[in-house]
């Protein structure tokens, strides 16, 4: 009985010395790698609106829709699509606010839409347009790129050659090297849109009304990859 037990015992721990190897973290090199890409923008979207007070709500309503059937034909007659146009916001409410000393009540009806406007040198003309046909809000303007998919994948691509760079530096200052591609991970990055208030510029406007009045900048596309690769 007692070989037998001393048997079963040598037998249980060259089985738990075979899970430990098993188990066995792999050798690996582990680096982040991050790229940056800059892309003028080529189209904008941007936030028009009206907003009109009445005694009666369906006063105040009526006087929005108004104005708002005129932005549409406005923005129709500078070329803008209609699949360029969408209602983005839709408010009916009532306010109240005090003059000498007397309450008075009103409705206040609001109305926005959202245009994207593919020729940003069309910009100024579709602003004028909607300020003319009786918009008295603009919300702000994203700067968009068409071809975003195009920038992301790039910024991706050389995330990765990073990566690889790196992981190979810190192979060799140890005397090692890498081998193939243990495992590979993406951090999800935010979109590459630039927002930006709709201002004019004053000092380009005193030289040359003819400038433009906004500056859509660059658009940032950034990507960062985890990967893993064997260490020989």
């Amino acid at each position: 009985m007692k070989k037998l037990a001393v048997v079963g015992f040598v037998c249980l721990a060259f089985t738990a010395l075979q899970g430990q190897e098993r188990c066995a973290p792999p050798k690996v090199v582990k680096t982040t790698g991050t790229a940056e890409i800059k892309v003028t923008p080529d189209r904008a979207v941007v936030q028009v609106g009206v907003e009109r007070q009445s005694a009666t709500a369906k006063g105040a309503k009526a006087a929005a829709d108004g104005i708002s059937r005129k932005l549409l034909a406005a923005l129709k007659a500078q070329g803008i699509e209609d699949k360029d146009v969408q209602t983005a916001y839709l408010d009916l409410q009532p306010t109240s606010y005090y003059e000498k000393h007397v309450r008075i009540n009103n409705f206040t009806a609001s109305q926005s839409l959202s245009v994207t406007i593919r020729d940003l040198s069309k910009l100024d003309a579709v602003m004028d347009a909607v300020m003319s046909a009786g918009a008295n809000r603009i919300d702000g303007i994203e700067y968009q790129s068409s071809e975003l998919r195009k920038y992301r994948d790039q910024a991706r691509n050389e995330a990765t050659k990073a990566a690889k760079e790196k992981a190979v530096a810190l192979a060799q200052a140890l005397g090692n090297e890498i081998g193939k591609t243990y495992s590979i991970e993406e951090v999800q990055q935010s979109e590459g849109y630039f927002s930006a208030g709709l201002a004019a510029n004053k000092s380009v406007e005193y030289y040359d009304k003819r400038a433009p009045s906004t500056a859509p900048g660059q658009l940032t596309v950034t990507a960062s990859v985890i990967v893993c690769f064997d260490l020989l």
